[in-house]
């Protein structure tokens, strides 16, 4: 018995190791690329050092004026299109829609289908899959 619990010691302080030394070298690479991304920083900004911080903002001595705003040209809207007198109305759904869709559950099976399906690949160019 003695020795079955210094073996599970053993095993447990080696997994311990390991977890540790996981643990520190993450925070060393963190640390590390901190590090990079902070150089990469100064790198993208540098700073002029050749001027003085008063000549920069003193170089702009006057405000320009805003340009004066283009005149806006108003269109008048589209007069609206009437259907000829003539031409037959579709008060209802043609017979084909009515002989697949009888009631609204079988519109919603054909919805849930072509969400399912989705689109038809016949139509995408060759090559893409």
């Amino acid at each position: 018995m003695q020795g079955s619990s210094s073996q599970l010691l053993i095993y447990g302080l080696v997994i311990a190791g390991f977890l540790l030394f996981n643990y520190f070298m993450q925070r060393m690479s963190r640390r590390a690329q901190e590090q990079e991304r902070a150089q990469a920083r100064e790198a993208a900004s540098p700073q002029p050092e050749d001027e003085p911080l008063e000549d920069i903002w003193s170089r702009r001595t006057s405000v320009a004026a805003p340009p004066e705003p283009m005149p806006v040209h108003v269109l008048a809207p589209a007069p609206d299109a009437e259907a000829p007198a003539d031409a037959p109305r579709k008060a209802h759904r043609s017979a084909a829609a009515r002989r697949l869709f009888r009631t609204r559950r079988d519109l919603r099976r054909a919805v849930v289908m072509m969400t399912v399906l989705g689109p038809c690949r016949a139509l995408e160019p060759p090559g893409r899959h």
